[in-house]
């Protein structure tokens, strides 16, 4: 593991010189690389590291020379149980005590000092101040949320309302699970059952039409693309925050097949079951609210990331469907919209969605179209038969004078589009 970190660190610890700002009324930049947005600065001494992202700060200028607890914005460590400054009194799940260790070493090596930033001094979790932290090394600023996603030793998580390093963290993470660091190296905390089976992961984190409204339609598929069937009691899926689900006894994903887990509220069945949330768990992505995507994570019983998913994608994304598929849609009249296989060979949908917002159709079978076959797409009811499917929407939910109809992987890469009117996709 050691080795695959050498050539992959420079990526996080990007760096710009920086002046140290005191407590009253300072701003500058919200991470200490090139183009980041400006934020409020304060600066302190750390007294102790609690864990991989909170940590006990005596805040320079606040009038007290007692420490305060500052969660650090844009990450979430796995859970540490004990908590103390002396290490081998710790105890935590697998990788909590590592990112633990590697915040203490960032702190040590910028001598304790550290720089705070935040784009609202009242953001705060669980009644500790939001700030994104920074320390000094060999004269350079380096972010440690930064560097702990980037490790993969963190997960990264977006907060309302401080979203300044949310890109920058979501691509580190991005690259953290492509080189397969820590949490997201499938037996770093042992080896487990069914390592050698291709499970995955799905969330539909945007269900169709007002989430808030269809609990039910935000959803993460289990996927078993195995010739066997997989018991998965135990094990637990969970967003970037602190909420998870933990499997019943006796789930079983069956061979070539899924388990549904819903959001909200129902009676579980052998393929799907209910979290019992009352309010959508995954973030939407929404450039005007500062958005950009969530993730949904399954772990076994040590405490592996089996399968993830993290969207929109920023990394490697591309369509086994790309340059060979062609949409029509025909807004007027009986609505629908056809997929075509342009191409000389067959191809699939499964694991893809067609998108009119705030509408989405997930192909969540294997759905084979032959070179020149059609798919059309009723927006109306009917009867599905062949390669004649129906969205079941009432009325007319295509725009005449403008919208937008895309073909899109699970993870938001779009493949094909077509839009009228000005929309964009």
């Amino acid at each position: 593991m050691l080795r695959r970190l050498t050539a992959v660190l420079a990526t996080a610890l990007i760096s710009v010189p920086l002046a140290a700002a005191p407590a009253s009324a300072s701003t500058g930049y919200c991470l200490p690389i090139s183009g980041s947005a400006r934020c409020q600065v304060w600066t302190g001494k750390v007294a102790w590291v609690a864990d991989g992202d909170t940590m006990l700060v005596d805040i320079y200028g606040d009038g007290t020379r007692t420490p305060k607890s500052v969660r650090i914005i844009g990450m979430q460590a796995m859970e540490q149980k004990v908590y103390s400054p002396n290490p081998k009194k710790r105890r935590g799940e697998c990788h909590a005590l590592a990112a633990t260790a590697r915040a203490e070493q960032l702190v040590k090596a910028g001598g304790g000092i550290v720089r705070m930033t935040a784009l609202r001094a009242s953001s705060k979790s669980k009644g500790r101040p939001l700030r994104s932290i920074s320390v000094k090394i060999n004269g350079q600023w380096r972010d440690i949320g930064a560097d702990l996603v980037r490790r993969g030793l963190t997960l990264w998580q977006p907060f309302a309302g401080e979203w300044a390093a949310d890109k920058t963290y979501r691509r580190l993470e991005a690259l953290a699970a492509r080189d397969r660091l820590n949490l997201f190296d499938t037996d770093s905390c042992g080896r487990g059952p069914y390592q050698s089976t291709a499970l995955s992961v799905w969330v539909n984190s945007d269900a169709d039409g007002e989430d808030s409204k269809n609990l039910n339609g935000e959803w993460v598929r289990i996927g078993n693309d195995s010739g066997a069937s997989i018991r998965i009691d135990g094990w637990w899926v969970r967003d970037s925050g602190l909420r998870r689900y933990t499997f019943p006894a006796n789930t079983v994903v069956p061979a070539h097949g899924a388990v549904f887990l819903h959001v909200g509220r129902g009676r579980n069945t052998a393929t799907h079951k209910y979290w019992g949330l009352t309010a959508p768990v995954f973030e939407n992505v929404g450039a005007a609210a500062h958005v950009i995507g969530d993730g949904a994570y399954l772990f076994d019983r040590q405490g592996d990331v089996r399968a993830w998913m993290q969207y929109p994608c920023l990394t490697g994304c591309t369509s086994p469907l790309t340059g060979k598929v062609s949409l029509t849609v025909r807004e007027q009249t009986v609505e629908h919209v056809k997929i075509t296989n342009t191409s000389a060979a067959a191809v699939d949908l499964f694991g893809h969605v067609l998108v009119n917002k705030p509408y989405r159709y997930p192909f969540l079978n294997h759905t084979v179209l032959q070179p020149g076959e059609t798919l059309t797409m009723y927006t109306g009811s009917g009867t599905n038969s062949g390669l004649t499917r129906y969205w079941k929407k009432t009325g007319s939910i295509l725009n005449d004078d403008g919208d937008a109809v895309s073909l899109q992987t699970k993870a938001e890469y779009i493949v094909e589009c077509v839009k009228w009117g000005g929309v964009s996709c």
